[in-house]
């Protein structure tokens, strides 16, 4: 890649970035592609040269988010220095950064509003997200976390109702994330009973 090429990736790294935070601070409808070519530092001309305009930004703005969140979701998964435990309270708390620091608008647009970005997302899942998430599942079993007869299917709907409730409570984050991420990856794996002999807020108590 010689420097033009260089400079022209940049330019469009950039680009996506700049999008990113403005669609998902305050959804899609509301931002301009003149809004996100200032943050960028380019011209309009620029964005529409590189995307041709705003729903292929839109497309490609999300493509490069989830892929991203795929890379940092593989990297956790393929640690051989986290157990099984600590994998999952990353998960829990990862999904849980990204959906509070996103506009309801632009999750809805994501989700419902646009077509091929439902088949992005749809075959992203089904190729990518689940196969790895089906792996940490065996990775839990294999460690002794996981009941070997629990299935997959029940696993992922109960991992799925936490994430309804972020989507629809944004109250439940009110205090400290890490130590909301603690009780709820406690909850997981223990219950309402919880396991008595794990202290939470270790650290906390230690200050």
């Amino acid at each position: 890649m010689n420097g033009f090429e260089r400079r022209k990736e940049r330019k469009k790294q950039n680009i996506l970035n700049a999008s990113l935070k403005l669609f998902s601070e305050y959804g899609v409808q509301k931002v301009s592609i003149q809004e996100i070519a200032k943050k960028a530092q380019v011209s309009q001309v620029t964005i529409y040269n590189y995307f041709g305009g705003k729903d292929e930004l839109l497309f490609e703005t999300v493509k490069k988010f989830i892929y991203e969140r795929l890379d940092r979701f593989r990297d956790v998964v393929h640690n051989d220095d986290m157990d099984f435990k600590k994998k999952i309270r990353f998960v829990i708390q990862d999904k849980k950064e990204n959906i509070l620091h996103m506009d309801p608008g632009f999750l809805q647009t994501v989700m419902r509003d646009q077509p091929e970005l439902q088949e992005l997302i749809q075959t992203f899942t089904e190729k990518d997200a689940v196969p790895l998430l089906m792996e940490l599942v065996e990775q839990g079993k294999a460690q002794g976390y996981v009941h070997p007869d629990i299935s997959f299917r029940s696993i992922m709907f109960y991992i799925e109702m936490y994430y309804q409730a972020m989507r629809s409570k944004e109250d439940l984050f009110d205090h400290s994330l890490p130590e909301l991420s603690e009780e709820i990856t406690h909850m997981f794996f223990y219950g309402l009973m919880g396991n008595q002999d794990e202290h939470l807020h270790e650290d906390k108590d230690n200050e």
